[in-house]
């Protein structure tokens, strides 16, 4: 068995966190507990997270405010989900958790779920209209359920222009010999093929998982993430060589690895109608819909997009990951009105209106029983056609997305390990400095 590395920054941050988190609640500077109630008993509830978007989080806040009038959610939304853990961290440091806050499941769930409120205190009652198969990825390694899964999400797909797909005379991708055909039409035209964030850990991390089940019998990679298959086994580094491939080949462009999924590939590229195409999660077929929030204003506000799952690259026909991509915890510290009140958010945005609000958005599917998108008939037939492919590919999905580890940090490690494969250097070096 290879023994995984235990220690991480993000580790080494978290355990710092919580003896100065433990030394402020002494001296009373927490921000739980009944901060936030006013003498007419009226409650204000923070609420920490990257996602929903600003558009998104305004239809959400304005009903369940409409519900609970005495309940006001203070939003702070960070940009992007790097930035908010960034965040979220030196929350934790200064002592100041905040009463609600997003999570995302894998390697680093522990971190996070240590601040967080066993649900079995406040969602009991109502738990079981969220999916069951879901609620071991917020299950922490003591066995408590520490946070509520809200939505799910999966890879790879791509989000693509149709319009200027038809332009350039080009049909979609349906193998990896048409996905370099595509590619260096397209270079050859001064567009960049597909707009790849790979300086994101997490995006390259959730590519390689994807990409890996292409290889043996599928499923190496989470035995080495949980120690028992050595990184630079046969399979593992054939997907690394077939990453690697992808920016040598010129699929992705040049300085991937210094872009970012969010802005920068899909601002800096995608929306200003410089790439063909740009790699990202299911959560990103909202593009497709009419009244999204993205495309206004852009250079592709008049173009038909679509979204598609990402070809088959390696021997085996791809298949989509997924899993809980966002989940929503409680401070451990809330107590009283505060808790009461932020149960009843809790329950809205898992089981709730507000669940179905955010899942007609399409920024991921539901993790509540009973409950599907309600897509308007004005949407176009290719956005409609993107839902269902999407759809189908999540219901299809064999592997989970995200990798449970020994190793807090992970996707950050493999992250920088994919990164310097792109970059040039030798898969399966690289792969190896994984297993110490």
């Amino acid at each position: 068995m290879f023994e995984p590395r235990r220690r991480t920054v993000r580790r080494t941050l978290t355990v710092g966190a919580i003896a100065l988190s433990a030394a402020l609640v002494v001296t009373g500077c927490s921000g739980g507990g009944d901060d936030g109630v006013a003498e007419d008993g009226t409650v204000t509830l923070t609420y920490n997270t990257w996602i929903p978007s600003a558009e998104q989080w305004a239809p959400i806040i304005e009903a369940f405010e409409a519900e609970n009038p005495d309940i006001t959610i203070d939003f702070q939304g960070a940009d992007g989900a790097s930035n908010y853990l960034g965040e979220l961290d030196n929350l934790i440091l200064a002592g100041e958790v905040p009463d609600m806050y997003g999570i995302q499941v894998g390697s680093a769930f522990d971190d996070y779920s240590e601040y967080a409120l066993d649900t079995a205190d406040y969602a009991s009652d109502w738990i079981d209209g969220i999916k069951p198969e879901l609620l071991e990825s917020t299950t922490n390694s003591d066995g408590v359920v520490a946070a509520l899964p809200i939505l799910t999400a999966g890879s790879e797909f791509y989000l693509y222009n149709e319009t200027l797909f038809d332009e350039l005379g080009l049909s979609l991708p349906t193998d990896y010999a048409s996905l370099l055909d595509v590619s260096e039409k397209a270079a050859a035209a001064g567009y960049t093929p597909f707009a790849m964030g790979a300086a994101d850990a997490w995006h390259a991390s959730d590519f390689f998982v994807w990409l890996s089940n292409q290889y043996g019998d599928g499923g190496d990679i989470y035995e080495a993430a949980a120690g028992d298959l050595a990184w630079d086994s046969e399979n593992l580094i054939a997907a690394a060589e077939a990453w690697q491939g992808l920016f040598t080949d010129g699929v992705f462009q040049q300085g991937a690895t210094s872009t970012t999924t969010y802005p920068s590939a899909r601002d800096d590229y995608f929306m200003a109608r410089k790439s063909l195409a740009m790699p990202t999660g299911s959560w990103h077929v909202s593009a497709t819909l009419a009244g999204n929030s993205e495309t206004p204003g852009s250079a592709v506000e008049n173009d038909v997009l679509g979204m598609a799952p990402f070809p088959t690259i390696g021997d085996n026909e791809a298949s989509s990951t997924t899993g809980v991509d966002y989940a929503l915890a409680l401070s451990s510290e809330l107590s009283g009105a505060k808790l009461e009140a932020a149960a009843k958010f809790a329950e809205f945005l898992a089981v709730g209106e507000g669940q179905q609000i955010w899942v007609n958005t399409m920024q991921g599917f539901p993790a509540a029983s009973g409950i599907s998108a309600e897509i308007g008939s004005d949407n176009t037939e290719t956005a409609l056609e993107s839902v269902a492919a999407v759809t189908e590919a999540l219901q299809n999905a064999e592997y989970p997305r995200k990798l449970t580890s020994p190793n807090e940090g992970l996707e950050s490690d493999l992250g920088i390990v994919l990164q310097n494969i792109a970059n040039g250097a030798d898969p399966a070096s690289e792969l190896a400095t994984l297993n110490q």
